[in-house]
């Protein structure tokens, strides 16, 4: 019995249930476990073991808190990993008309149906809700889902069809999408349609320029697909406040109301993903303090068009994570609209000034080895300043090297190095 076929039928053809049942970790879960995790386990302690002979090689790693954060995050993985092993093998639910037992690495607990508030489908894992939890309990690696569905199905609410009922009501009673069922149909269709576009246009336009940030470097590119994503979320924001409570700015499937939270996601991310591989860079701080001013500007104005929603998930963790969430996408954002405004709408005509290299390294990536010259201060900047350059001209240059240095004032009056180069020797 799947998702749809058991949440249609009527209350009299409820499943007839035993009186215990008990579910181990389903085969797949288990054989994924013991397929990937011990060689990821080796390779996250293998990662975490050259980065500290780097360290100590005095070849990189040299900031200490990039240093710590990264072994932190390498041996949370090896611990989590492990853990999951574990876990596999002693993960097991009890389901009787009572409540439920439920059984993990430390030990067990039992959960009566009353201390539950619902379940719902979520990217097609089943969750249930247990009051006291402050994360959903996901269900979706037990054997046997049908008959652990069932379970849920005649002991605690279905939450979504709970939500998607209050939607119906809003609908059913909400006079600005017009006074006939009819004619809120059709407005709640044409917000689907132009909140779908918006979506597509935006994932289209962050595959072309994650593409041409990752591969191709092509500033034409990079300008049609900035052209594309910085009006996005400003356009569904707008949306939003424009049709409020009838446009979603976050995500929730199964609903009735249009959402465009995967089109501020792709936008946001591919803005932000842009602009940190652009191998340009920008002087001074003024681009953090834009950031910093438009992020606040932005999250400010999704959370008080979504805040009711974000405060019907009542547990504080979810709130908490969902807030920073929208924090972060903010700032991706409103860096990378901001980098790629001051850039391609630059018209100004380049500064150029000479300097020497004090410094040079190489690091490496995710998207292959970068090459990092130092200069030293000169007109533009009065401190050194750390360039990303291009393999060749990394290989033309050397300590002490003389370098030419083009500067732009940037669109938005914010400096950024166009050009660098070897200085030419006089005839």
């Amino acid at each position: 019995m799947g998702e749809t076929e058991l949440d249609g039928q009527e209350a009299e053809d409820e499943p007839v249930l035993p009186p215990v049942s008990t579910f181990l970790v389903a085969g797949w879960a288990k054989w994924m476990m013991f397929l990937f995790a011990p060689p990821l386990t080796a390779l996250f302690a293998w990662i975490g073991w050259d980065i500290v002979q780097v360290r100590l090689a005095g070849t990189g790693w040299s900031n200490v808190w990039l240093f710590a954060f990264t072994l932190a995050t390498l041996g949370g993985l090896v611990l989590l990993f492990a853990c999951g092993l574990i876990l596999v093998r002693r993960a097991r639910l009890t389901f009787n008309h009572q409540g439920m037992v439920v059984r993990g690495i430390f030990g067990a607990r039992t959960i009566a149906w009353e201390q539950v508030e619902g379940y719902r489908w979520s990217g097609g894992n089943l969750f249930a809700y247990p009051a006291e939890d402050r994360w959903p309990m996901n269900l979706s690696h037990f054997e046997n889902q049908g008959l652990l569905h069932a379970w849920l199905y005649c002991h605690v609410p279905n939450l979504d069809a709970m939500e998607r009922g209050r939607e119906a009501h809003e609908i059913k009673w909400d006079n600005r999408l017009g006074l006939s069922d009819e004619e809120k149909a059709a407005r709640l269709g044409v917000l689907r349609r132009v909140v779908k576009s918006i979506n597509w246009i935006a994932y289209a336009a962050a595959g072309l320029g994650a593409l041409n940030a990752l591969f191709l470097d092509d500033r034409l590119v990079q300008l049609v697909a900035a052209a594309v994503l910085i009006p996005v979320p400003v356009a569904l924001v707008c949306l939003a406040f424009i049709h409020r409570d009838q446009v979603r700015l976050d995500y929730r499937e199964g609903s009735l109301y249009p959402e465009g939270a995967t089109g501020l996601l792709a936008s946001s991310i591919a803005l932000g993903l842009m602009s940190l591989l652009d191998h340009h860079n920008v002087l001074g701080e003024r681009l953090q303090q834009y950031t910093i001013l438009l992020a606040a500007v932005g999250a400010g104005l999704w959370l008080h068009v979504e805040w009711e929603r974000i405060r019907a998930q009542r547990r504080w963790p979810l709130i908490a994570l969902h807030v920073a969430s929208i924090v972060f996408l903010a700032g991706f954002w409103a860096g990378g609209s901001l980098y790629q405004l001051n850039k391609n709408a630059d018209v100004s005509e380049p500064a150029w000034d000479s300097t020497k290299v004090t410094a040079m390294r190489t690091s490496r990536e995710k998207t292959g080895t970068s090459y990092h010259v130092t200069v030293a201060p000169w007109s533009a900047s009065a401190e050194p300043v750390e360039l990303d350059v291009s393999g060749a001209t990394y290989d033309s240059l050397g300590v002490g090297a003389s370098v030419e240095i083009s500067v732009r004032s940037g669109a938005l009056e914010i400096p950024w190095v166009d050009e660098l180069r070897p200085k030419k020797a006089l005839r």
